[in-house]
C-alpha cells in the first residue's frame, strides 16, 4: 500500500491498509518490523485546507502532552514531516474479539460496532463504560482541553477497555470558537466550555443504553435494552442532566458527572454486602446442622453423604462471597483512583 504513490512507510511503520478516515486524515493499520501492530493516523498538508491542517496538528500536539490516562487512547508518537504529520496510537481490539485476526479481516472494535443492530448494553456495563470515559474526559478537562467529537464511533476498545479516540479536534477551552463536531452530538450552544463535551458523552451513553443510533434515540429503547433494571431510573436521570439542552442545568464538568456515576455504581454494588452477610449466616447454619446431625447419627455412609453435601454448600457459599468481595474491591480501587 502507498500514499499518493510514494509513502509506503511512516518511520518504522509499514502502512498495510486503511481502516478509517475523516475530513482531516486517514487511519491505517500499520506493522512494525517486529510484527507489532498499531494505528497510524496520517494528515497531509495537500489533503486539507491550511486552517484545518493547523487545527488538526495543534490538537494532536495538545493531546500528545497529556500523560497516559484511563479512558483515553494512548498516542505513542507524533512526527512532523515535510508532507504533513502522522500519529502512532494503540490499535483497537478486533471487532469480533479474535485473538489473531488476519490483516485483511481486521476491523476495529468501537462502541458503534458493539451496539450496531440494536444491541443495547446491560446497565452495569453502561455504568462502567460511563465511568471509564468520564475519567478520560476529566483528564482532558484537567488540562483545560475540549475533545469536541465524542460519539460511539470514536469510542474504541483497547485490551477490552473503552477509551476515547480521534483527538484531532482537541483544543484549548479558551480557543474553542470553530463550528466543529459530528451533527447530532454537538450541544445547542456549540463547544464553548467543558459542559459541551459532557453533553456529547451523555448522548453517547444514551445510545449505548438504548441500543440505538443518535438518529433513532427518540424511538425509545431497543427490545433488549436493560430498562427494567432496578437502578435504570437513577441512571437515566444522570444522563438527562448530562444532556440538558440548557447549559446552566447540565453538569458543568466531567468530574461532576463522574462523581454521580461512581455514587450510582456504589449503590448498585452495596447489595453484595447483604449477600455476604446472608452467606456467612448460611455457612454457620450449615455447620451447626452438620455438627448436630453427626452427634445423632453414627452411621458412616450416611455421615459421609451429609459431609459431602455440607462441604458442597460451603464451597458454593464461599465462591459467592469471593465474587462479591472482588466486586467491592474493584469498586473501592476505582474510588481511590478518583480521589487521587
Amino acid at each position: 500500500m502507498q500514499l499518493n504513490g510514494n509513502m509506503p512507510h511512516c518511520g518504522q511503520w509499514r502502512l498495510v491498509r486503511e481502516i478509517g478516515h475523516g475530513a482531516y486524515g486517514v487511519v491505517y493499520l500499520a506493522v512494525a518490523p517486529d510484527g507489532e501492530c498499531a494505528a497510524v493516523k496520517v494528515c497531509r498538508r495537500d489533503a486539507v485546507d491550511p486552517e484545518r491542517y493547523s487545527r488538526e496538528l495543534r490538537g494532536a500536539k495538545l493531546y500528545r502532552a497529556i500523560p497516559s490516562q484511563e479512558g483515553l487512547v494512548r498516542m505513542r508518537t507524533l512526527v512532523e514531516t515535510k508532507w504533513g504529520f502522522y500519529a502512532v496510537m494503540d490499535l483497537a481490539d478486533d471487532e469480533f474479539d479474535r485473538e489473531s485476526p488476519t490483516v485483511e479481516s481486521y476491523r476495529p472494535k468501537t462502541l458503534a460496532s458493539v451496539i450496531d443492530g440494536e444491541k443495547a448494553l446491560p446497565l452495569g456495563e453502561c455504568v462502567k463504560l460511563g465511568i471509564s470515559l468520564a475519567k478520560g474526559l476529566v483528564a482532558l478537562q484537567r488540562h483545560h482541553l475540549l475533545h469536541r467529537d465524542i460519539k460511539p464511533g470514536n469510542v474504541i476498545y483497547v485490551g477490552g477497555r473503552p477509551v476515547l479516540s480521534d483527538p484531532g479536534l482537541v483544543v484549548e477551552e479558551s480557543a474553542a470558537a470553530s463550528l466543529v463536531g459530528t451533527p447530532g452530538y454537538v450541544p445547542p450552544e456549540n463547544f464553548t466550555a467543558a459542559a459541551g463535551d459532557v453533553y456529547s458523552l451523555g448522548l453517547t451513553l444514551k445510545a449505548a443504553s438504548f441500543g440505538r443510533s443518535i438518529e433513532d434515540i427518540d424511538k425509545g429503547p431497543a427490545i433488549v435494552a436493560d430498562t427494567g433494571a432496578r437502578f435504570f431510573p437513577a441512571w437515566w436521570r444522570i444522563l438527562n442532566k448530562a444532556t440538558d439542552p440548557t447549559p446552566s442545568r447540565r453538569y458543568q464538568s466531567a468530574k461532576a458527572l463522574l462523581k454521580d456515576l461512581t455514587a450510582l455504581r456504589v449503590r448498585m454494588v452495596l447489595p453484595s454486602m447483604g449477600i455476604i452477610v446472608s452467606v456467612v449466616v448460611a455457612i454457620g447454619l450449615a455447620v451447626a446442622i452438620y455438627c448436630g446431625m453427626s452427634a445423632k447419627n453414627k452411621v458412616e455412609d450416611r455421615e459421609q453423604r451429609e459431609r459431602g453435601y455440607i462441604e458442597q454448600q460451603k464451597q458454593e457459599a464461599m465462591q459467592a462471597v469471593d465474587a462479591a468481595l472482588q466486586d467491592i474491591d474493584n469498586l473501592l480501587n476505582d474510588i481511590k483512583e478518583d480521589l487521587k
